[in-house]
């Protein structure tokens, strides 16, 4: 089970390092300071005790860190040395929950790893789904409400790909009980958005009505995960019915999107017509992408090795 992002933000901020951080101070003033090591870094067996599996396997450590490297400046996943400036395998005594009930916790001496910044989001990445955690990393000092603002922003932009794959099972479906896609559609979204039709949203947030982009290229990561879970249940549910016309579609969709939107309301104190944004999910991709540059740029090249 994903940990909720407050605890997620806490438990990093409690458990980074810096590589210095047991070193003693000079007492020789012609030490230059600047000199010191003051790489920050994350031990594998606390990033395990957060996530748990299957995304982390302490007695794997070694195997998934390494396989974690696409991202190098270059895009050579083979760069031996690169690897082994961001990461190094220790031995020493730690603390891990057990994956199973009744997940007690033991400490024990073995093999650990430390990993800067920059490996850290590289095992992130690998999990679009963890976003808040990447973002986490490409932003260093930053306040939980800015980070939760700009990660739930690059969220959108997993959650547009995945609705964008059900769409197409959804026409397929609609294809073969030969319905009107877009009547039926249509439909939905009066029951998602209680009545109000596209227009009326474009009209509400001043969207450009005919310019290619579909609403749903507006629509937030919580409305868009929705939307998407609900039309996937319809279809399981469909799959399985004795009956399988229109019709009947029809209901099990219905309800299912229906449901979602009161789950919205419930879980998350906001309406799908109020979680909409001006700017594009390609914008926000755009943007991702700047930020993920400038933080390779920033910290691919620090070394965890050394003083």
């Amino acid at each position: 089970m994903t940990p909720s992002k407050k605890q997620i933000f806490n438990t990093l901020n409690t458990t980074t390092h810096r590589v210095n951080e047991n070193i003693s101070p000079s007492l020789f003033s012609d030490t230059n300071p600047t000199e010191t090591n003051n790489t920050e870094f994350w031990y594998y067996s606390d990033l395990y005790n957060l996530f748990g599996t299957p995304r982390f396997d302490i007695s794997n450590a070694r195997e998934h860190t390494y396989q974690s490297f696409d991202f190098s400046p270059t895009g050579k996943r083979e760069q031996f040395d690169f690897i082994h400036q961001h990461r190094q395998i220790i031995q020493r005594k730690y603390s891990i929950t057990l994956p199973h009930t009744p997940f007690d916790q033991i400490t024990k001496p073995g093999t650990d790893i430390k990993l800067t910044r920059y490996a850290c989001w590289c095992i992130f990445n690998q999990h679009p789904s963890l976003i808040f955690t990447q973002t986490y990393f490409m932003n260093p000092e930053i306040d939980f409400q800015t980070l939760y603002k700009i990660s739930y922003e690059f969220a959108r932009v997993y959650q547009r790909k995945r609705y964008k794959e059900v769409e197409k099972q959804l026409s397929g479906i609609l294809n073969k009980i030969d319905a009107n896609i877009a009547l039926f559609k249509s439909h939905l979204d009066k029951v998602f958005y209680l009545g109000r039709t596209h227009d009326e949203l474009r009209h509400a947030y001043n969207l450009p009505k005919q310019n290619g982009v579909p609403l749903a290229d507006h629509m937030g990561a919580i409305s868009l995960h929705a939307r998407r879970t609900a039309i996937e249940r319809a279809i399981e549910k469909f799959q399985i019915c004795p009956i399988r016309t229109f019709r009947a579609f029809a209901y099990i969709a219905q309800e299912e999107i229906h449901n979602a939107r009161m789950k919205m309301i419930s879980e998350y104190k906001i309406t799908p017509e109020r979680d909409i944004y001006k700017k594009t999910v390609s914008t926000v991709a755009s943007e991702l992408k700047q930020m993920q540059k400038n933080f390779i740029k920033k910290y691919a090249y620090q070394d965890i090795r050394g003083k």
